[in-house]
Parts: C-alpha cells; sequence; structure tokens
C-alpha cells in the first residue's frame, strides 16, 4: 500500500498493512531534529521519517474578509494587524500571542451588511495549495488531505469569542444566523479547497476547536439548537460531491458531544489527547466503527518528558485499540519540547511490523 490506499482504507475502516501515522512537524522539531543529526538546513524531514503517512494539512482558514487584511507598523516591538475575519490585532514579535482589539462583528446587526468574500481569489492562492499537495505526494512523502474552518471558530472570529458566547445564551437566533451564513461560505471554500487538493478520494479536515482541557465548550443542547443543522447541511452538501470522509479536528475534550456530531455527519475525529482526557481506547470503545479516530499520543507529556516505557505503553494501548481498524495512530504535532530521543524511540515501535510490539 502507498499512503494514499493506507488513509483511504482506514477511514473507511478496511484493513491496513500496517497502522497508518500521522504527525506535523513544526519548526521548532525540525531545528532540533537537524541538529541532533548534524544535517544540513535542506534536509527532508518528510524522507527521514518516511512512514509518517500524514504529514501535512494544506487547508483553507482564511476568512471571508481578505480585502481588509492588512499590517500597521507601532514600534520596534509593536504592530496592529487586520485578518481575514476582520480581527484588529495588536501584535508584538517578540512574543507569541496576541490581543484582539475590535472584530468584524462588533454589533450583531452588522451581519445582515457584511460582504462574504471568495478566499480564493487572493492572488498566488491557488498555485500555493497546488505546490503543497504536489510536495506532498512526490516520492509518496504524505498523503494529501485538505481541510477548512469549522463553525464555532469561525464564528467567533468574526464576532468576539466572549460576545459570542454570550450570544448563545441569550440569543440563540443570532447564533444560528451567524452559523448559517458562515455554512453557505465554509462549504464553498471547502469545494474550491478538494478541488485544488485533489483530495475528494481522502479526506476534509474541519478545524473546530469544541473543547478545552476538561470538557467540551459550548453544551450538548448549545450545539444542538445553534450548530447541528449547519453542519449537517453543510457535510450534507460535501457528501453529495463526493466526499466520503469528514474529520473534526480538536484538539480538547469533546466526549459530550460526540453522539451530535456522529448525527452531524462527521466520519472521523483527529486530535484525540490524553492529557485533554481524551484516549484511543476509550473513546474507540464508544463509538465503536462510527468514527475513525485520528491521534491518541500525548504531546504534553509523554513523548515531551515522558519515559521509553510510557512512551511504549501508551504506543501498545493505541495498536491494541486499532487492531479491528479505523486507527491512524499520531499526535497534533511534534515541536521542539519533543526530545529527538524520545520521538524516534517512538518511530522505532511503528515500524513495518507495528501491528506487532
Amino acid at each position: 500500500m502507498n499512503k494514499r490506499q493506507r488513509i483511504q482504507a482506514v477511514l473507511s475502516h478496511r484493513p491496513t498493512d500496517r497502522i497508518p501515522r500521522y504527525d506535523i512537524f513544526l519548526p521548532g522539531y525540525r531545528e532540533r531534529w537537524r541538529t541532533h543529526h548534524g544535517l544540513p538546513e535542506d534536509a527532508d524531514i518528510h524522507r527521514f521519517y518516511a512512514n509518517v503517512d500524514i504529514q501535512m494539512v494544506p487547508a483553507m482558514q482564511e476568512g471571508p474578509l481578505s480585502s481588509r487584511v492588512g499590517q500597521t507598523d507601532i514600534d520596534a516591538d509593536t504592530y496592529h494587524f487586520r485578518d481575514s475575519w476582520g480581527r484588529h490585532q495588536k501584535c508584538s514579535r517578540s512574543g507569541t500571542f496576541f490581543e484582539v482589539l475590535e472584530t468584524a462583528l462588533p454589533e450583531k446587526s452588522l451581519l445582515d451588511q457584511l460582504t462574504f468574500e471568495d478566499p480564493w481569489a487572493v492572488d498566488g492562492r491557488v498555485r500555493q495549495f497546488q505546490d503543497a499537495v504536489a510536495y506532498a505526494i512526490e516520492h509518496d512523502r504524505s498523503c494529501p488531505v485538505t481541510g477548512v474552518m469549522g463553525l464555532f471558530m469561525a464564528s467567533y472570529y468574526l464576532r468576539g469569542e466572549f460576545e459570542l458566547l454570550t450570544d448563545l445564551a441569550d440569543d440563540p437566533p443570532f447564533g444560528r444566523a451567524l452559523a448559517d451564513r458562515l455554512a453557505d461560505f465554509l462549504t464553498a471554500a471547502a469545494i474550491k479547497a478538494l478541488d485544488v487538493t485533489g483530495t475528494w478520494d481522502t479526506a476534509l479536515w474541519i478545524y473546530d476547536e469544541l473543547g478545552n482541557n476538561k470538557s467540551s465548550v459550548i453544551s450538548p443542547g448549545t450545539f444542538e439548537r445553534v450548530y447541528l443543522d449547519a453542519y449537517r447541511r453543510m457535510i450534507g452538501t460535501l457528501k453529495a460531491h463526493g466526499l466520503q470522509n469528514i474529520i473534526l479536528h480538536c484538539d480538547g475534550n469533546c466526549l459530550d458531544l460526540l453522539d451530535l456530531l456522529i448525527d452531524a455527519g462527521f466520519t472521523g475525529l483527529q486530535g484525540i489527547n490524553p492529557s485533554a482526557g481524551m484516549t484511543v481506547p476509550a473513546v474507540k470503545a464508544r463509538c465503536g466503527n462510527r468514527l475513525a479516530l485520528i491521534g491518541g499520543m500525548c504531546n504534553i507529556h509523554v513523548l515531551t518528558r515522558g519515559s521509553h516505557r510510557q512512551i511504549e505503553e501508551q504506543t501498545k494501548s493505541i495498536l491494541d485499540a486499532a487492531r479491528d481498524g479505523g486507527v491512524v495512530i499520531g499526535t497534533h504535532s511534534i515541536d521542539s519540547d519533543v526530545p529527538v530521543e524520545n520521538y524516534e524511540f517512538y518511530n522505532s515501535l511503528l515500524g513495518e511490523e507495528s501491528w506487532v510490539i
């Protein structure tokens, strides 16, 4: 099997020659890896870890306000940035986080006046995605998949997180109206992403951070009242166009939303993070073959500072749960806090005979 065939099979709960793998290598780990092995700057990490089946996700996460994008320098360290979701952000070149000063919808009444633009109309964007996929499939580096933003995250990008959570409690009809408009926008963006990347036969990631480290951010009742129908319509349209695999990316704990996510049409869940109370064996036992599961390895505690025994035990628990299929082992991402020695021990456990440990 090549990587594309392996991912197609596992997401359809068909047998595979070995357990498929998912890991995204961030710049910090890439630098640590190059230094550890004494490799040049142009060393290709995707070919070095050749058994990782999905190593990149070219995803359309831009918003509907591309014409507003711009940057203003304030001083040597501080600048203001307006993103494609209309957020006016105060940013620091020496820091990681930013402060949102203003959103596109400071007042709910502005929703009807907001004109949504095509995020694919930006010069060079189609070629950027095509080049990323060409790189992925060259030498079978990675199975190409694509992605798009989800309804809850897109809603609070436009409205503001606190403001949206207040709306969901006080004015659910507004939340539904915003979700409906975004469902139309995101469906069109997803169809174009699938066309541009040629990934109708693999999968679409939908990025929606619906959970924190302990529970879902919104209640099942709120999801059902505000987002369920919009997601049904969005996913139903994508499936009617031929897409089979729609994967929710959620790093947090969304256990209490699982049945609703399946009802909405999701076929898989990526980002199963043990540090957020989500484990592959537990979710597999609950969902069976109703969801394909991607993740399970902890990049917060186990791969960062765990012993080899802890890494092996967690790996084995996922492999045991994966014997009936429908599981891709991996993390959300590998960054500089993961020692190369730890990752490569984990990597050694997942050779060609990775069904036996």
